[in-house]
């Protein structure tokens, strides 16, 4: 298993707490509140895209508007994979912080 980078976990993360909602734009202002950091919309598009090429994400076309001139927006949603990506990804996380708790959080 090849786990997942700190960035795709995140993206994965947003993805399922924004729901139908998750397009770039939602989820790249998603990001920038939850980890005070700025993100970029082309570093938000090119790992979306890698997410997809490894069959964690699904995109999905909404509706054209006219407000993007005549375009639909894309919105994602998390695959099968994806999950068990995360998954294993957490369970890796939770065994390497086992017992460093209080270590690492003592005053």
């Amino acid at each position: 298993m090849k786990y997942l980078t700190r960035k795709d976990e995140l993206l994965l993360l947003s993805i399922l707490r924004l729901g139908v909602e998750a397009s770039l734009v939602k989820l790249r202002e998603y990001l920038i509140n939850s980890t005070n950091k700025n993100w970029s919309i082309g570093n938000v598009f090119v790992s979306l895209d890698k997410l997809e090429d490894l069959g964690y994400i699904r995109p999905n076309l909404g509706e054209p508007t006219s407000r993007r001139g005549g375009k639909a927006v894309k919105f994602y949603t998390v695959t099968d994979t994806g999950l068990k990506a995360l998954k294993e990804t957490k369970e890796m996380q939770d065994g390497m912080w086992e017992g460093l708790h209080e270590a690492v959080f003592i005053n």
